[in-house]
């Protein structure tokens, strides 16, 4: 009886290791049948970086929301954000450009490359590595439209940062704090919020920009 019940175990480990999705397909890039689906307003939920500074940069984020709007442009999307971290609002706005399944962006001397990862509906979920002289660094950062995230699609994107080899104590955002701030930032003019942004701001930031490589053809 000993061989039956060995053989049954096996065969139940075979069975979970097939339907458990393994790193190649939790990390692919991600391109959606509509390209449209990630025009508008995204709410940050998580996120990690890397190195150990970059990492810990998130744990000053109170709240994030970008929005990605179309150019004339097929290769060329505009992104707005508006941030409170560091107990003050960060405020920009840029381009970046696609090329197959990689989104380019520049500014403030940092060069940013990255791309969309498979993540849930209704949500976005970007991977990139940025350049500035000899500094260097990452981010995943997960958004979602309302700002909130089932705990069973949490738990896939541990297993993405698992496999990109980021922190495991990722960053969370809890959903209320800021929120005030942003609804008054709605409230008020774009340009009149514009304030400096520190490079690793500019880092995290220009970051969310190449979500925009969705916008393949």
């Amino acid at each position: 009886m000993a061989l039956p019940v060995v053989v049954f175990l096996l065969a139940l480990i075979a069975l979970g290791a097939a339907s458990a999705p393994d790193c190649k397909e939790l990390v692919k890039p991600f391109m959606p049948e509509d390209p449209k689906q990630v025009f508008g307003k995204w709410i940050y939920v998580m996120g990690a970086g890397d190195p150990k500074q970059y990492h810990k940069a998130l744990e000053s984020l109170k709240s994030s929301w970008i929005d990605l709007s179309p150019t004339s442009s097929d290769q060329t999307v505009t992104l707005r954000w508006r941030d409170h971290c560091f107990n003050r609002c960060i405020v920009g706005e840029a381009n970046a450009t696609i090329s197959g399944i990689a989104t380019t962006f520049r500014k403030n001397l940092s060069d940013h490359k990255g791309h969309i990862l498979q993540t849930c509906s209704d949500c976005l979920l970007w991977t990139d590595t940025f350049r500035n002289g000899d500094v260097t660094g990452r981010y995943i950062l997960q958004f979602t439209r309302t700002g909130k995230i089932d705990p069973k699609h949490v738990e896939i994107f541990k297993k993405q940062v698992g496999c990109l080899n980021f922190p495991e104590d990722y960053h969370s955002y809890d959903g209320k704090t800021g929120q005030q701030l942003s609804k008054n930032l709605q409230r008020q003019s774009f340009n009149s919020h514009r304030v400096e942004i520190l490079p690793w701001e500019m880092s995290y930031l220009s970051a969310i920009v190449f979500r925009s490589s969705l916008f393949l053809d």
